[in-house]
């Protein structure tokens, strides 16, 4: 084995390695639970700072089954719903007590997950318990991860391939001479 084959074995495994844990962190995943209670007269604001294509799928329930408001609204929707300008969301499910989220963003912005009181439960304290995922794919470090994974594989197939001796060439036989008549 000429001496530089344990080098590029090993420097194409570092490659794998790393292009490995590269492809398989590009899809981040982060699990919340959270459980909370809308005051009375008041809404519950969660803040999110997505990236675009971040989706966010999940499941609440108030605690005692009354009915609750759930919306997704982008930073410029929010700031109109504080100043009493706007109601627009771009999620909404309306008055139940137990409901499921799945919501693809589109742009990165800070996203607000806001729970309401349902119709008619404004001055009562109402308990919620919501879990949600938010999974945010990243392109670049998965294409970075499948190159990586590309020159290690080149690599170690360089390292660990056989290699004529020096000075020794293969040369094909000739073809045999027509007989003479």
């Amino acid at each position: 084995m000429a001496r530089r084959k344990p080098a590029l074995v090993v420097v194409g495994l570092v490659l794998l390695v790393v292009g490995g844990f590269s492809v398989y962190e590009s899809n981040v995943s982060h699990f919340y639970q959270s459980t909370f209670n809308i005051l009375p007269g008041r809404f519950f604001k969660i803040t999110a700072n997505l990236r675009d294509q971040t989706l966010i799928t999940g499941e609440f329930q108030e605690s005692s089954g009354r009915a609750v408001s759930f919306r997704i609204m982008s930073s410029v929707q929010f700031a109109a719903f504080q100043t009493g300008q706007g109601n627009a969301s771009l999620y909404s499910l309306g008055d139940i007590a137990t409901g499921s989220v799945s919501f693809i963003s589109s742009v990165p912005d800070a996203y607000y997950l806001l729970f309401l009181h349902g119709g008619g439960l404004q001055n009562v304290t109402q308990a919620v318990t919501f879990q949600r995922t938010y999974v945010s794919p990243d392109e670049f470090q998965l294409v970075v991860g499948i190159v990586l994974l590309a020159f290690g594989f080149v690599e170690v197939y360089w390292g660990v391939r056989p290699r004529a001796a020096r000075g020794e060439i293969d040369v094909p036989a000739p073809p045999p001479e027509p007989p003479a008549w």
